[in-house]
């Protein structure tokens, strides 16, 4: 069967607004691939079902991170298709974790002129896999689905990446790294507290059903991902769980001789007693009274209960 190509793309993602014209041209090429851009998250559902009539049956996600969130979210709460499309991603924002993780590191336009090629000819291309994280936010609004959640000190690194790192018009992997390096030579020289900007919250987490004594937390982030960014694996625990857990107590203990083994996902025997603990989890339930970041896009939840994270479905990537 032939397949019947869509694009969803996000125009205001970084790399997207750098090739516009080179993606209008590229696209008035292709007239049988079928594209909807969107300006605002509220206008993905409309997109979708405007591709789904027009029986798009493999769709490729241009756009970054929260740009992959967004589609996969309405995908699975909408259900726009009458059959779940062939999905494809095109690294087109500012960080694209997700889309790294799968391997996808090539410039937009190049990838996309082959994938077009490729989807075509009628190669399917390589099929990976990725499981959802569902995220329930507590405020009666529908539940996310993404794959990448970071609190506390991972909410403070990513604003400051964005006031100090973004700003220079570094980004992808490297931005983030360096925003990373940053964050942690902040914390060694000046230590938690007001100087660093990086403190601690007083959280109480319900995990898989176990748990909920209250303790001071420096930093929480989970994923369903292989890493954070290439080469940054902060996950060593083990179990039958899907999603990977790390927190950090506050303040964190020894935190210059422990960043980089809890980094690279490599810790010392003395770390899990100072309060570095890594583990594979389906559930966690948090009241976290702070922003939380989801796969790029700050997330409130002070104004409810916290946030309850759980093992949502699995999703099927074609790639190129």
């Amino acid at each position: 069967m032939t397949e019947i190509i869509g694009i969803i793309s996000n125009p205001r993602s970084r790399r997207n607004r750098k090739a516009a014209h080179a993606f209008e041209v590229l696209i008035g090429n292709h007239p049988e691939v079928r594209h909807r851009a969107f300006h605002e998250v509220s206008e993905v559902p409309e997109c979708l079902r405007e591709l789904a009539a027009e029986g798009v049956t493999h769709l490729i996600i241009s756009g970054g991170d929260g740009t992959v969130q967004a589609v996969i979210t309405e995908l699975i709460n909408g259900k726009p298709f009458p059959d779940h499309p062939k999905l494809s991603l095109i690294p087109s924002g500012m960080t694209n974790a997700i889309a790294r993780d799968l391997g996808s590191t090539e410039r937009p336009m190049r990838l996309l002129k082959r994938m077009i090629a490729r989807i075509s000819a009628g190669d399917p291309g390589e099929r990976l896999e990725r499981t959802v994280m569902t995220l329930d936010l507590g405020d009666d609004g529908p539940v996310i689905h993404g794959f990448l959640l970071g609190a506390i000190a991972f909410y403070e690194g990513t604003m400051l990446a964005r006031r100090k790192v973004y700003r220079l018009g570094i980004h992808q992997s490297l931005g983030s790294k360096l925003s990373l390096l940053l964050s942690v030579l902040r914390v060694i020289c000046y230590g938690p507290g007001e100087r660093s900007g990086f403190g601690g919250e007083r959280v109480t987490a319900v995990v898989d059903g176990r748990g909920g004594a209250p303790q001071e937390l420096f930093l929480l982030v989970a994923t369903t991902l292989s890493q954070v960014l290439p080469g940054i694996r902060p996950f060593w625990g083990t179990g039958p769980g899907r999603m990977k857990l790390t927190t950090i107590t506050h303040p964190p203990r020894r935190f210059a001789l422990a960043v980089l083994p809890a980094l690279w996902g490599r810790p010392r025997p003395w770390m899990e007693r100072l309060g570095y603990c890594s583990r594979r989890v389906e559930r966690l339930e948090c009241d976290l009274g702070s922003r939380v970041v989801f796969d790029g896009e700050i997330l409130e939840t002070d104004s409810g209960p916290g946030f309850r994270l759980s093992v949502g479905p699995t999703v099927a990537f074609q790639c190129f």
